[in-house]
Parts: structure tokens; sequence; C-alpha cells
């Protein structure tokens, strides 16, 4: 009887250390997410209990979408030969574990990303941890979703957008162009769009996108705000006196967005540039057109009503002028 209950004890032994070596690996310590800037060097560690033999790898993930990776080490052997790249196993033989250090020299912005320690078990199993590396790196705004130009019609609201990526993410103002006033008060508006409730003439131009997280420079983009409008005319000299055989000239400067088409029309009959009349439209700033009709010499018939007649796709205007002869008082004689 004592002799089997040797034999029991003995066989219970070699049982406990069966379970024992077969217990299944586990990685009881991984690197916290790391929070670096370009040009750190950076470690990650992986602790694995119940090692034995297995093989234990870092691998990263090629992109936030793909479930794919990219295994970077082996135990102690460099799976890419990056120089940058250095692996380092550190075993403890009597608890059975093992500490995987994968370090990154001078880091790039494309080191950015999902690492994960891999503790391969059998060909269908594996046990894993997975940690971020997230580099700083200053604002860029994207030119391709953020638009150059924009437009909207008088009366109509306005939102655009700005993007911009960066680490962290950066935070998007907006001010005007020569540091103007905001079309709702003030000299910035917080936030990636950009609201104008019932755009008016007075606020296109030019506004400035910027980008923030500060990590270098900010990022900064001008985006032109266009805004339609039906032409307006306005006449400084509505009533023009001149003498025969003078120069006369008649003026009416237009405002509208697209540039409105000007013709002058006298009689309802449209008026062309010839050997009496020349008319002449000049562009300036903030979509103002100036143009002025010409009479080379004045005659009788040329006395009365001018019109200015400005049209775009929104609408037209008209002005009227009046041409007429001074009357020159004669002295009487006594």
């Amino acid at each position: 009887m004592q002799v089997y209950f040797l034999f029991c004890a003995a066989i219970c032994c070699l049982l406990n250390v069966n379970v024992a070596s077969a217990a299944t690996p586990t990685i009881s310590d991984i690197t916290r997410d790391i929070v670096a800037s370009i040009g750190d060097n950076v470690v990650f560690n992986c602790t694995v209990e119940n090692v034995g033999k297995m093989s234990v790898s870092w691998a990263k993930y090629t992109s936030e979408s793909s479930s794919g990776s990219v295994v970077l080490s082996m135990r102690s052997i460099l799976s890419l030969s990056d120089p940058r790249y250095s692996i380092t196993e550190t075993k403890d033989d009597k608890k059975d574990s093992a500490t995987y250090s994968f370090e990154i020299a001078k880091i790039e912005a494309s080191d950015m990303g999902t690492y994960e320690c891999q503790v391969i078990v059998s060909a269908a199993d594996k046990v894993t941890k997975k940690m971020n590396l997230s580099i700083k790196h200053p604002p860029v705004i994207s030119e391709e979703r953020t638009p150059k130009t924009t437009l909207v019609t008088e009366g109509q609201n306005l939102e655009v957008s700005c993007y911009a990526n960066g680490f962290p993410p950066p935070t998007i103002s907006w001010s005007r162009e020569d540091n103007a006033i905001m079309p709702a008060g003030g000299h910035t508006q917080a936030g990636p769009t950009l609201r104008i409730k019932e755009a008016h003439r007075l606020d296109r131009g030019g506004y400035y996108c910027i980008a923030d997280n500060g990590v270098g420079e900010p990022d900064k983009r001008l985006i032109r705000v266009e805004v339609e409008f039906r032409p307006q005319i306005a006449v400084q000299r509505p009533k023009v006196a001149q003498v025969l055989s003078h120069v006369a000239e008649l003026e009416c400067n237009v405002q509208g967005y697209p540039a409105p088409a000007v013709v002058w029309f006298r009689n309802g009959i449209k008026l062309q540039t010839d050997s009496r009349h020349q008319i002449a439209n000049t562009a300036s700033s903030h979509e103002t057109t100036t143009s002025v009709l010409r009479i080379a010499s004045v005659s009788d018939d040329d006395f009365g009503d001018y019109f200015c007649n400005a049209t775009n796709k929104l609408g037209h205007a008209d002005a009227r002028l009046h041409l007429f002869q001074p009357v020159i008082p004669v002295p009487s004689s006594h």
C-alpha cells in the first residue's frame, strides 16, 4: 500500500510538471501608448510569461483600416534591415519570462501607427497586445479638401470648411485679410467652418484659415469669398452742362458681380463708338466699372437724356443722365 501511494505521488508530480511546462503564454506588460516628436528615440517593451520556446515578434500595422501587418522582429532577430531598428531579448529563466525591447532611433513621421507584440502559440493561435506611437508634427491644411475660392449669392447663407492634419489634432480659426472685421463681428472666428449669414457684397474678400497645434508654425491658407449681386449704378453728376462745339463727358459707376456689361442708350438706340462718340469702360477694385461716354463736339441734337445700362445674370440697372446747354445771361443795356 505504501509503495502504491509513492507511485501515485510520483505520477501526480510528473503531471504537474507537464501542466506547468504547457502553461499558456501571457503578455504581462507592454509599453503604454507613446507620444513623441520627430527625431526622438523610442523603445517598446513587451514582457511575456511562460514564454518557453515560443516565438515572440513585434509587428506594425500597415494602416488604420487594414488588418495586415509587417513583422519587424522575431525573438532577438530583426526582420527588416532598417539601421534605425534594434531588438533586445532579456530572459529570466527562473520565471520562464522574457522582455523584448524594440527600439527605433530618430523616429520619422512614417513611424507613427499601431504596433503589436505577438506570441505565436500555434499556426492558428497567437497571443497579442497593441500599443500606439503618435508623433507630433505641425499642422498641414489639406489642399484637396479645402477650396481656394467659394461663391455665394447676396442674401444667402455661406458655409465653407477648412481641413487640416497634424498631431496633436490642430484647432482651426478664421481671420480676414488685412485684419478686417469678420461678418459676425470681431477679428477671428473659431471652428473649422466659416459661416456667413445672409451674405452681403461687403463680405467678399479674402479669409484666412489658420490651423495651429502648438508644434512648429501654424499653417495658413487664403480662401477667396465671392458674393454675386445684381448691378447698381451711381452717378455723381446726373446733369451735365456744356456749350456747343465743346467736348462733353457723361460718367456712371457700376458695381456688380459677375462684372456687368455696360452700354449707353440715347432715344432708345444703343450708342456705339464712332467719330463723335467714344465709350470707355474701366474696371477698378471692388467690382466697380467706370463707364464714360465722350461726345466730341456737342451739337443741338446732342442735348437731352442718356441712359447708362448695366446687366449681369442676376439682373440689370439703369441710370439717367441729362446733357443740357447752359443759359448764359446777356446783360441788359440801359
